[in-house]
């Protein structure tokens, strides 16, 4: 049996689909917003993520990803010595250009294929072991973005030095440019960057306490910093934040404010539309609490028809975007639960603004002209 509230909303198909279209989009603008909140903060510390690593070692007063670390070669020796260490891997990071049928900007990552605490992730097509030859380059998918195909051991020129392509990743970029992995020592050709990694991340011995590790880390360099990996994902968030970004995140919280205030306007809106409906109610001896189910009925109803029209359009934006900037939103579970959570809870709000004058209707006004 329909109930009462939706046998009021249905009645007129035409409001119910403006209000549930009207709500869609400022769905839209908070969930996508989010997304991409989620997704350029994600993809900025990807590496990090997919390192097997407790312990990230750089230069001190440069604790980030984003920073222009350089530690000596002989300071992952150093490391490699040191009570509590199981294991540790150098990685270098700098900004280059693909050449590949045209010029693609790219993030050079320097790795050890042999070190396990990083790999490649998501490797779909080659081996990552076959970076270990010479003027060999990983290349992610999104770098060959539109060319017809890409083979293994095809030729490209990275920074102007031609390097045989030996695997092809999926997924593996920052917020704005795709990755492509060479070895420790092409990475020195390419740079001339002698004698200098960027970082080392370490791995401890199961079991091990990192506080006396880090100290005996930091003892074995004064000039190094060793932080541990959650603090160095939250410093590169922060850094990338700071280094103009930010406005992005400005961007994601205006567009939030401007989405929740608009479910909230809407709801009111469309709540006060109804003041005849609720006068008729009244006139027919509905009761306030009665009245209040229903506006509260109406609000979750089209709330959640609103929420997944908004889910799909942001998911479809958000394919859109991705395949032709590369840039792509996240849509973690729990936070689209809080969302939908959160949505509801500012309809029902817009909707108690109005409720007041919606209990206190004068019956009388259902004769009125």
């Amino acid at each position: 049996m329909v109930s009462i509230a939706r046998e009021i909303l249905f009645h007129d198909k035409l409001r119910f689909f403006i209000t549930v279209v009207s709500l869609g989009f400022a769905i839209v603008m908070t969930i996508y917003d989010l997304a991409m909140f989620f997704g350029v903060t994600g993809d900025s510390v990807a590496l990090i993520d997919h390192a097997q690593a407790e312990l990230w070692i750089s230069k001190r007063e440069e604790t980030h990803l984003n920073a222009a670390s350089t530690i000596s070669h002989n300071a992952l020796g150093r490391v490699l010595r040191r009570e509590g260490v199981q294991q540790a891997c150098a990685l270098d990071i700098s900004v280059g250009n693909l050449k590949i049928g045209d010029t693609r900007p790219v993030q050079v990552v320097g790795i050890d294929p042999a070190c396990p605490l990083f790999q490649p992730w998501d490797v779909v097509a080659g081996e990552v072991s076959d970076l270990r030859r010479k003027d060999t380059v990983i290349v992610d998918d999104l770098a060959l973005r539109g060319l017809s195909r890409a083979r293994l051991w095809e030729i490209v020129e990275l920074n102007g030095e031609k390097l045989s392509i030996v695997g092809i990743t999926h997924g593996n970029k920052s917020f704005s440019s795709p990755f492509v992995y060479i070895n420790l020592d092409t990475f020195e050709d390419l740079t001339g960057r002698l004698g200098l990694y960027n970082f080392v991340a370490v791995q401890l011995n199961p079991g091990a306490d990192p506080g006396p590790a880090i100290n005996s880390l930091i003892h074995a360099d004064p000039d190094l910093a060793v932080t541990p990996a959650p603090q160095f994902r939250q410093a590169t968030i922060l850094a990338l934040i700071a280094q103009g970004v930010g406005m992005i995140f400005v961007i994601v919280l205006v567009g939030v404010l401007v989405g929740m205030l608009t479910i909230t306007l809407t709801m009111y809106t469309a709540t006060m539309e109804l003041l005849r409906d609720f006068a008729i109610l009244k006139a027919l001896g509905a009761t306030r609490r009665k009245i209040w189910g229903i506006v509260l009925e109406q609000a979750i109803t089209q709330t959640a028809a609103s929420f997944g029209i908004g889910l799909a359009a942001s998911l479809g934006v958000n394919s859109l975007v991705e395949t032709a900037s590369g840039i792509r939103g996240h849509f973690p579970m729990l936070v689209m639960l809080a969302c939908f959570l959160l949505m509801v809870a500012l309809a029902i709000l817009g909707s108690l603004i109005s409720i007041r004058k919606a209990t206190r209707v004068d019956p009388a006004m259902v004769f009125r002209a």
